[in-house]
Formats: C-alpha cells, structure tokens, sequence
C-alpha cells in the first residue's frame, strides 16, 4: 500500500485491461428528479465495470443559491460539475503518484471559473452559456520532486477522463419522452 492506493491490486487492474481491454469499460449514469423550484434529487444508476455490475446506491441534492431562485439548500449544478472533474483529476493525480513510487502527505486542488450568465438568460446570443476557461492549480505535500509533479499533472490533462470530457468536445444525443 500507497498512499493508502493498493499497488499490487493497480497493477493486476492494469494488466487485466491490457490482456482483456473490455475489462476497461465503464458504463455510468444518473437520473435526477425535480423536487421543488431549482431544487433536483439526483441518484447513482448502477454501474457496469468490464463484465461487472456494481451496486451505485447514491443520492444528492442540487439546488441554487437565493440569487439564482433557489433556496440555497444544496451545491448547485456548476459547483458539483467542478467537483466531479477536481474528484477524478485527484484519483488520476494519486494513481499516478502511486505508480510512480511517490508518497503523498496532502493533496489540495483548486480549480475556479467565472459564468457570464447573460448566455444562459438568453440575453445575448454571442455569450456562451458555459465557462470559457478554468484554472486549476495542484497543492501538493510528498517526497516528490518539482518535475515529478509537473509530469503528474500533464498525466492528469492527458488521462483523467473527466478532465478530457471537458476539455473535448462529447456528443450529446438527447430525446424527450412523455
């Protein structure tokens, strides 16, 4: 063990990938329901890891601040989206570190952006309802060296799959059923 990261059991996960690449995919999802106004409950749908199924029995809340006509109850949508990418940039930052033989005593992430909100308003067309950029930036405490953690990182830009989901474009297929 490794920063608390089982290395034998990485490295079996790995080498069963290469063997078998089906092993390598992952099937996720969610389904959200409106409660009430801005506020949404969302919950895991089970997951399918290679040939297994994995019991995802999560739930969370969503919600607005006042200012946004919510009732401040929750982490709203942008927050959990920052969070979910800051999550998966740490796991691939941690595994890396893992393999690499690189014992972490902290690791803090920050990543921040600004919204022009005028997008999603509809108050102008030209502005994108998204964040045009995101910085981030890696506090990092272990017995690597400054170039170690700088090819961690550009493992994390170029491995964390929440990372690229962003940074790329995705294809969205949507319907609507009622």
């Amino acid at each position: 063990m490794l920063n608390n990261i089982n290395i034998a059991g990485l490295s079996e996960y790995v080498n069963e990938v290469k063997e078998t690449p089906k092993e390598g995919n992952a099937s996720y999802g969610v389904e959200l329901n409106w409660v009430s106004g801005t506020k949404t409950s969302v919950k895991t749908k089970n997951m399918v890891l290679g040939n297994h199924k994995l019991i995802r029995n999560f739930e969370f809340m969503i919600d607005e601040p006042t200012q946004l006509l919510g009732v401040n109850s929750a982490p709203n949508p942008a927050e959990y989206m920052l969070g979910g990418l800051a999550g998966c940039m740490a796991v691939t930052f941690m595994a890396g570190a893992t393999a690499l033989d690189i014992e972490i005593n902290a690791l803090k992430l920050e990543i921040d952006g600004e919204l022009d909100l005028q997008g999603f308003l509809g108050i102008d067309d030209e502005t994108r309802a998204g964040f045009p950029k995101l910085k981030f930036v890696f506090h990092v405490d272990g017995n690597g060296t400054v170039e170690q953690y700088q090819r961690l990182m550009e493992r994390v830009t170029k491995h964390s799959p929440n990372f690229n989901t962003i940074r790329h474009e995705v294809k969205m297929i949507g319907d609507i059923k009622h």
